[in-house]
């Protein structure tokens, strides 16, 4: 896993480059929402978004904040983890959390959680053998 080098969104270029990974995960989102989003996701709730770099491209991103809460206490909340299709099961999502361990540990928080679609099976077959538990379910309601 030596090829592989971590980087922390820093500026708009960073983000730029980012971007075309993180549209594989979230199809519809445009490079100005993306930014904004990010922006305000960043500035509010201490956002952070990493990179994987390979071959001089960024072929993988992990979003995440550290939040508090009475269930959990602090923890790592894993919001967008994705590889880019040609990059996939080459071990870059567990190398990633891996990484988010490591962070969580170095926050001292308590754990780390995500959620993922019902429907994606691959990935929750993929969480599961990296020793993540299914421990919840989430209902959402859109409202307007």
């Amino acid at each position: 896993m030596d090829q592989y080098k971590f980087i922390k969104a820093e500026n708009a270029g960073d983000l730029e480059r980012f971007f075309p990974v993180m549209k594989e995960l979230r199809t519809n989102l445009s490079f100005d929402n993306f930014l904004n989003t990010y922006e305000k996701a960043h500035l509010h709730d201490g956002y952070e978004i990493l990179g994987v770099e390979a071959e001089n491209k960024i072929i993988a991103v992990m979003g995440y904040r550290i939040l508090y809460d009475f269930v959990h206490g602090k923890h790592i909340y894993i919001d967008d983890l994705v590889t880019t299709e040609k990059f996939r099961s080459r071990g870059i999502g567990a190398l990633f959390l891996k990484h988010a361990e490591k962070i969580a540990k170095d926050h001292n928080c308590s754990g780390l959680r995500l959620c993922t679609g019902v429907e994606n099976e691959s990935g929750k077959k993929f969480y599961e053998s990296q020793q993540w538990k299914m421990r919840a379910v989430v209902y959402k309601k859109k409202i307007g």
